[in-house]
């Protein structure tokens, strides 16, 4: 085994950030190995499970106006209109937007909010938002005919086996209540490669298993392709600047913690710690682009994939990197999900992801569109508004007013959750600058082009694709990447050919007046694939193009500050009457929307905060869970989502980051053997045939007591 290097450990934070738009697989540093620990305490840390005076038992509370102080909610009503008490009359809810976020915010509406008759709105004609695809019937060069899947919006999802992030049960949870768990894929590619075109040529992003090949295949990369420029200095420079975060004394860590900024680019966090741009430019700029279509000259860094990097330099953990920072909401929605009604097969489904990076359908992801919108169309307090954009929304008398351009007058809701890009709402809201925090976010446009050859012996190399940094020169088209897609397949009845996906734009047009027509972008992607993979132009094609208008939301420096302005400005609003969710706030992603449309309907639904979700106390199906529900039952948890959806901007992020012991966090590949739901040959044990000696956190519960004992 080779000994892993300072500067190995940042070539494996960019493998990882490539690897993964939502979850990197970045080890942190830590102090003693307990599960859970208290943010401000650098005596004693507390488990997870027994935090319940320092954590789990803060009184409930909901921001109100400002001038008016936080009131401590156990056993009264919020002040704001988010609970209903008419029970003949039921309570009106509009859901605006139909996009994963919103069909997401709708199921659970649909099945918690009690008395509630749900609405969606809709501008176009179908649900999914940007997701979206088309099969296409094609013919070979032989005569044989078939059929293609052109993709053009997200396609595939990451499981989170790396993450310390529990957006993915989510998933789980929904695909539960829908019956479509067996219908997951787990798609493969040929190869695992992965690449950068800089300066004019593909270079492959090296591999992070730890072996004698990959460590040459790296030292030969670094010495002879000018992307690594300067990879040498920022590695040494990378091991100094890690080195200082290693220092106990508390005189350090405050004046490491009072010289970082409370918020920086991408671009000024790698130059701070690798004293050099280089890497920022030629490698870091490409996986920004896959991600975000951003500029890292604008992107806060602690918004972005590198949050966890940039939260252990401003406040280092001790030497165990068993420990990252994490934020308590993940604890909150473990416990909700691990109490929920699904409980036993999100057990089973994140536990058979763990040994898979990706996650798909066999027609990518309109099948989860397709399931979530037809369940909710047969449930009848649920009513799909299509081709009917929102015109305005106002707040009267304790309704808001929503109009539309069918409805003569408008229609009246005892509340609404918006899903759409947060400048739009801004933009419809009345009166006309009330939001404007909102009004000043930014998000990039994106054209995807599908180029589908018939011959299937194009592509050199295989993979699953490469990106484009901002100092690749001759990029007139403003490429940010190409996706090998005949490659990384999740159905075997497509007609064999060379597909591609070449993505245009982000922050490359953002100063363009018009862009381009569907026609000029496939023209402009298949210069892009004739220049960068020698596809002549002559070669047969079947193209599909499709311009995305502000699809990817940017979380630029100062996006905390903004949202916390925004979460005060919707409360004088709409006096808590409307609430926010999607990409445009928390994270980029389809499964980081589904997080948050869970999030949205959840609150809407019971009206307060978590947990949302209880055992049943007679219930035996998941006795090994015991020890964890005594211990949470009764929990009164801090309302990190409030009326308006931003409570949590309103404080200070380390007030909900917690130092976490990653081990044990379960449904990870990274999760202590003795807690996993598998034997020890490794092989998943179905629930109904665990025994409590087996059980997650039981052990390390255990154990954590005892050190406290001692």
């Amino acid at each position: 085994m080779i000994p892993q290097r300072p500067e190995d450990v940042f070539i494996n934070l960019l493998r990882s950030a490539y690897n993964n738009a939502q979850h990197s697989g970045l080890r942190l540093t830590a102090r003693r190995p307990t599960l859970f620990s208290e943010p401000c305490s650098s005596t004693r840390h507390l488990s997870t499970l027994s935090c319940s005076k320092s954590c789990l038992r803060p009184s409930i509370r909901y921001r109100t106006l400002s001038g008016i102080s936080d009131v401590a909610c156990k056993g009264q009503k919020q002040p704001y209109a988010t609970t209903h008490t008419d029970k003949t009359k039921p309570r009106e809810i509009a859901v605006i937007g139909a996009g994963i976020t919103g069909l997401t915010t709708a199921h659970y509406l649909a099945r918690h909010a009690k008395n509630a008759h749900i609405t969606i709105y809709e501008a176009s004609g179908r649900p999914g938002g940007w997701i979206r695809s088309n099969r296409v019937e094609i013919e070979d060069g032989k005569g044989q005919q078939g059929h293609v899947l052109l993709q053009n919006g997200p396609r595939m999802l990451r499981s989170g086996h790396m993450s310390t992030k529990y957006d993915d049960l989510v998933l789980y949870d929904v695909l539960a209540s829908l019956n479509m768990g067996d219908k997951i894929r787990h798609p493969q590619a040929v190869s695992d490669n992965r690449y950068i075109y800089y300066p004019d040529h593909l270079v492959k992003i090296p591999t992070p298993e730890a072996s004698m090949k990959n460590l040459v295949e790296l030292v030969q990369s670094i010495l002879t392709e000018p992307l690594w420029s300067g990879a040498l200095w920022s590695s040494l420079n990378f091991a100094l600047s890690h080195n200082k975060t290693l220092d106990p004394s508390p005189e350090s860590r405050d004046k490491l913690f009072n010289e970082v900024p409370e918020d920086e680019t991408v671009m000024q966090f790698l130059t701070r710690i690798l004293d050099d741009d280089r890497i920022a430019k030629n490698v870091v700029s490409g996986m920004m682009h896959g991600i975000y279509g951003g500029d890292i000259n604008k992107l806060s860094v602690k918004h972005t994939i590198l949050y966890r990097l940039w939260y252990s330099f401003k406040k280092p953990l001790d030497a165990d990197s068993r420990f990252s920072w994490v934020d308590i909401k993940e604890w909150y929605l473990l416990y909700d999900m691990l109490s929920g009604p699904n409980r036993l097969k999100i057990i089973e489904l994140a536990e058979n992801a763990v040994d898979w990076k990706l996650l798909a359908f066999e027609d990518g992801l309109i099948s989860l569109v397709r399931g979530l919108a037809n369940d909710l169309k047969t449930r009848s307090n649920v009513t799909f508004e299509y081709n009917t954009p929102v015109k305005s929304l106002k707040y009267e008398k304790g309704k808001i007013l929503v109009t539309t351009p069918k409805a003569k007058q408008p229609a009246q809701y005892d509340h609404v959750i918006s899903t759409l890009f947060s400048k739009h709402l801004a933009q419809i809201t009345e009166p006309q600058n009330s939001l404007p925090s909102l009004a000043e976010t930014h998000a990039v446009t994106i054209m995807v082009v599908n180029l589908w050859y018939p011959n299937p012996n194009l592509l050199a190399e295989g993979g699953f694709g490469y990106l484009i940094p901002s100092s690749t020169p001759d990029n007139d088209e403003g490429a940010l990447g190409v996706l090998f897609d005949s490659d990384l397949r999740t159905s075997d009845s497509e007609m064999p050919g060379t597909k591609l996906t070449v993505m245009l734009g982000g922050h490359h047009w953002d100063s363009w007046e018009h862009y381009p027509s569907e026609e000029m972008g496939i023209a402009m992607a298949k210069e892009v694939v004739r220049r960068q993979l020698g596809i002549s132009e002559n070669e047969k094609v079947v193209a599909g193009a499709r311009l995305c208008r502000e699809c990817l939301p940017q979380h630029f420096v100062g996006h905390r500050d903004r949202m916390r302005g925004a979460h005060y400005e919707l409360m004088s609003t709409f006096q808590g009457h409307l609430t926010v969710a999607g990409p445009s706030y928390t994270a980029i992603g389809v499964i980081p929307a589904m997080r948050a449309g869970f999030d949205a309907g959840m609150r809407v639904a019971r009206g307060r905060a978590q947990p949302w979700f209880r055992i049943p106390p007679d219930s035996q199906d998941l006795d090994y869970w015991k020890e964890y529900t005594a211990i949470a039952a009764g929990a009164e948890i801090t309302d990190i989502i409030g009326a308006s959806g931003l409570e949590q901007f309103t404080e200070s992020e380390w007030v909900n980051l917690r130092p976490s012991s990653r081990i044990h966090m379960p449904f990870r590949n990274f999760t202590l053997k003795q807690i996993s739901f598998r034997d020890t040959d490794g092989k998943f044990i179905p629930v109904n045939r665990r025994v409590l000696r087996n059980a997650p956190f039981t052990t390390v519960y255990r154990e954590v007591k005892d050190k406290e004992k001692e």
